[in-house]
């Protein structure tokens, strides 16, 4: 099996061509956006910029994650200390929806259950109380509705003392 190496982009005119933008579009993408470029080693803002196809196709393709989940980037002129701190209150944030987004789920799933089992008793229960040993003649008319003068209605069992 061959595997093909990365293909690079140099700068950010080769980046931008490639995405169809302009050098400063491509510029706030990664301020704002966190498009994936990478700089020489020690040099962490301006000077020359290398991006890889695939990377940058795969960043276009989350891009509509991005938005649905309002994912924010970090500074990239923040401090490492700073940006742990803004790491961690968002993945707060992003797990408090989670469960809120769970919670909804599930109670929207309880919701479906009860619905269910209501349409399945309004069509078996008439069929299974029609045809049960357990009730009498008289309990089978009163559930399903036909009462007459000449039934009994049974007793209710007295209180305990």
């Amino acid at each position: 099996m061959k595997t093909e190496s990365p293909q690079f982009l140099s700068g950010w005119k080769e980046i931008g061509s490639y995405l169809g933008k302009g050098v400063r579009t491509v510029q706030r993408y990664e301020r704002q956006a966190g498009l994936p470029v990478r700089r020489p080693a020690g040099k962490p803002s301006g000077g020359a910029v290398i991006a890889t196809k695939a990377e940058l196709d795969g960043w276009v393709k989350a891009s509509p994650i991005r938005q649905a989940f309002q994912l924010r980037n970090l500074e990239q002129d923040a401090s490492p200390a700073q940006a742990i701190s803004r790491g961690v209150s968002e993945m707060k944030r992003l797990r408090k929806e989670m469960f809120e987004l769970g919670n909804e789920v599930k109670r929207t799933l309880r919701a479906l259950q009860v619905n269910i089992y209501e349409l399945q008793g309004e069509l078996n229960g008439r069929a299974w109380r029609d045809s049960s040993p357990l009730y009498s003649e008289n309990e089978r008319n009163l559930l399903s509705g036909n009462t007459s003068d000449s039934m009994v209605v049974p007793k209710k069992y007295p209180k305990a003392s």
